[in-house]
């Protein structure tokens, strides 16, 4: 259950209070609008989230602890880089976030998985019942660290003259 809670926190924080940050010169990216940035991450993300839980048919993932922290390192390269601004082109988000999807689907049908095979069946309905709080707490938290998150990130941006945040919401 633990290694499902960190990769949710992981990933939902990503998406809920930093990739609303992550935005570059519009003349940089294949975009016309800054508000196809979020929606675009989404997407990759989505992709990523897909093609990882359609794969138990053709490998499984034991060490799920470790994915969840290669979530958590995603996690923090991205609210660095929207704190300093370090990753040159928006490309290379675009794959962070495609990896996120692919960790995040990873861990989740892998857990299941796991409790297919290892939890005796008189025991597997409420496993997979308690596992599932995994994922909605997880969720929940994310929510609340990115309460505060996505603000805290777009002031600093802002602060160290980075105005592209407060254009975005200007324009909301």
């Amino acid at each position: 259950m633990l290694p499902l809670l960190f990769v949710y926190i992981a990933e939902y924080v990503i998406n809920q209070g930093v990739a609303p940050t992550l935005m570059f010169p519009i003349h940089e990216t294949p975009f016309r609008h800054y508000r196809a940035f979020y929606p675009s991450y989404n997407a990759i993300y989505q992709v990523g989230v897909f093609l990882s839980r359609s794969s138990t048919p053709f490998f499984r993932v034991h060490r799920l602890y470790l994915f969840s922290m290669l979530q958590v390192v995603n996690l923090v390269i991205l609210v660095l880089h929207a704190m300093f601004d370090f990753i040159p082109s928006v490309w290379f988000i675009f794959i962070i976030i495609f990896w996120e999807g692919l960790l995040g689907g990873l861990v989740y049908v892998n857990t299941f998985a796991e409790i297919g095979d290892r939890v005796p069946e008189e025991d597997r309905e409420f496993s997979l019942g308690a596992t599932t709080v995994s994922d909605s707490a997880g969720i929940c938290i994310a929510g609340l660290i990115s309460l505060g998150l996505e603000g805290s990130l777009c002031r600093f941006q802002v602060a160290h003259g980075r105005e592209l945040c407060r254009e975005v919401y200007r324009r909301l």
